[in-house]
């Protein structure tokens, strides 16, 4: 916004007598302090007092620059709330708003804990107007500096919240448009399961989960999310018969994922939410070879069994059950593999296990990247590539090595064959 310094001298330095309109501004020199003052008025409080804000220079000019600001920064009425309002207040009213109505119960909570553990206690406190962009990059470039997908996730809410901010007319300009990040570690090296790790995993005789190696089965043919595998149900399941009535083969719909909830006051513990996956292209449909639907067939009758013999059981239609039918909480069964893994001594997270099912379809030569995220179920084909180059990593390397040193071969050969006698070396002037 430009202000034409020499007509707002002419506006501002009438008789004080005349009343001005709200926003409209006056400058003046107040004998008191030595000091041009900037006033601007921006409309009465509920007791009918105006609301006046003022702003100060030594200099008549830098007066009608002070007031120019003003004028600027209060242009729409509502910058008036973002004087009453602490960041804080925001912070709460944009979650509950447009955030909790919008996303599942698991990313709610991660949201509001970045925020209640980093934003809220450096910045709650400072009124919105007053918030810069220096007070939100000292905590991306102090606390988070070490800590890179907290920080973006951080990064990524400021800047939402600000830009809503804007919208609603509480700011004139976001302070959160230009944060920087901090240098992005390198990513975690893949750690491809073996077939005699995959055989390792799938023989576990687990005392847990009665349900183990059928669970690790479904895994190795689908490739799904730890949350999208927890939240199958028989239902999702459907097997194709002949004329005979013989198994042929089947299909497994994954359209939904289990999270855990935030826990509400007076619960043990937080609930276990059943909702939808994690993207639109995560609800998929699956086929299923036919040794795996005569397996499922065979633990649809032991679970039927084992049921029998639990008197508590509580029937809600899972697949893959606790002891007594109720689901599998997602962190609780991570944190068995990750025990489970090192006493196989096997390097493999269980997110890599799905990343595994990308690497042996792109090397069976028969898939391209669109079929691979049509299996894991990726919103978009960058996914798939950014995660198929950086699990191949390795690989490449030793193409290229293979490549290098067949290459020099070929050449150190020929030139065996080719020169009967040593060169003789020339010598430069």
């Amino acid at each position: 916004m430009t202000t034409n310094l020499s007509d707002l001298k002419k506006k501002t330095t009438k008789k004080r007598g005349g009343k001005r309109a709200d926003h409209e501004g006056t400058i003046y020199f107040m004998k008191a302090r030595n000091l041009w003052a900037a006033c601007i008025r921006l409309g009465y409080d509920e007791k009918g007092k105006a609301i006046r804000k003022f702003k100060y220079a030594h200099t008549q000019q830098g007066a009608l620059e002070a007031l120019a600001q003003l004028k600027e920064k209060y242009a729409f009425a509502e910058s008036l709330e973002a004087d009453k309002m602490t960041t804080g207040q925001w912070i709460e009213k944009w979650l509950s708003v447009y955030v909790i109505p919008k996303v599942r119960p698991s990313t709610q909570k991660l949201y509001r804990g970045v925020l209640t553990k980093h934003a809220i206690p450096a910045l709650g406190q400072i009124p919105l107007s007053r918030l810069t962009e220096m007070d939100i990059q000292a905590i991306i470039f102090g606390p988070l500096r070490d800590k890179y997908r907290t920080a973006s996730i951080f990064r990524l809410l400021m800047t939402s919240m600000m830009k809503r901010a804007v919208k609603c007319h509480l700011l004139r300009y976001s302070p959160a448009e230009n944060l920087e990040l901090p240098k992005r570690p390198r990513k975690r090296s893949f750690v491809k399961p073996s077939a005699g790790d995959w055989k390792k995993i799938l023989e576990h005789k687990s005392d847990v989960y009665y349900c183990w190696y059928w669970l690790i089965l479904t895994e190795y043919i689908t490739g799904a999310r730890l949350s999208e595998l927890l939240a199958l149900r028989w239902e999702d399941l459907t097997l194709t018969r002949d004329a005979s009535n013989k198994v042929t083969g089947g299909t497994l719909h994954i359209r939904h994922a289990l999270y855990t909830g935030t826990k509400k006051e007076g619960e043990p513990r937080p609930p276990v939410c059943l909702g939808d996956t994690k993207t639109a292209r995560g609800n998929r449909i699956l086929a299923l070879p036919l040794y795996y639907c005569q397996e499922i067939q065979r633990y649809r009758k032991i679970q039927l069994e084992h049921r029998l013999l639990v008197p508590n059981w509580q029937e809600q239609g899972f697949i893959f059950t606790k002891w007594d039918g109720t689901p599998i909480r997602p962190t609780i069964l991570s944190n068995y593999f990750l025990r489970i893994r090192k006493k196989l001594g096997v390097g493999s997270t269980f997110h890599m296990l799905r990343h595994d099912m990308a690497s042996r379809m792109k090397n069976s030569d028969c898939f391209d990247l669109k079929d691979i995220q049509e299996q894991l179920g990726h919103s978009s084909i960058k996914i798939t590539m950014d995660i198929y180059t950086h699990i191949d990593e390795g690989a490449q390397q030793e193409k290229v090595g293979q490549w290098l040193e067949k290459g020099l071969t070929e050449l150190m050969g020929k030139t065996d064959k080719t020169s009967e006698k040593t060169p003789t070396p020339v010598t430069v002037q």
